[in-house]
């Protein structure tokens, strides 16, 4: 297969339908279809879209795929316990104040932590502060394996399936 937009050829092996695909060679944002076609995705200016983290609402619950390039892990979750467990961490409130460090000045992260129930055991959602970085929403999931992602980016594209 050949990237539509610089004919640069692509090795799409293990890659399945609907998984988006970066070409190294022109660095467009390609999403592999059923026939076998890419097509291009628009990623609006400013925004990279989010790679890793893939979701699809299943009735009640929400599938995660979540992936580091290597390892792709699948949970599933209820719909009304992650909207919960999101709306809490957005809203400042884990399961305990958040975790500070004691010395002056705060060199350590400062993060608030939500347990939920998934297929596969406890879930643990993290969301991570730190003065002057990135605000991240982080998933430890049953198998021991931790992903993290951009909060706002994954809070917005998890929002509209719950």
């Amino acid at each position: 297969m050949v990237c539509p937009v610089c004919g640069e050829a692509l090795e799409l092996e293990g890659y399945e339908v609907g998984d988006l695909v970066d070409c190294e060679a022109c660095g467009a944002v390609l999403r592999l279809l059923s026939d076998g076609a890419l097509e291009v995705v628009e990623v609006p200016e400013g925004e990279e879209p989010l790679f890793g983290l893939e979701a699809f609402s299943e009735g009640e619950e929400v599938a995660l795929r979540l992936s580091d390039g290597t390892l792709e892990e699948e949970v599933r979750v209820a719909k009304a316990e992650l909207a919960e467990a999101l709306r809490r961490l957005e809203e400042g409130m884990g399961e305990e104040p958040p975790e500070e460090a004691e010395d002056e000045p705060n060199w350590e992260p400062d993060y608030l932590t939500v347990h939920l129930e998934s297929d596969q055991g406890p879930l643990a959602l993290r969301r991570i502060f730190f003065p002057g970085a990135p605000d991240l929403l982080e998933f430890t999931l049953p198998s021991g394996s931790l992903y993290e992602f951009p909060f706002r980016q994954a809070l917005k594209m998890l929002k509209p399936l719950l």
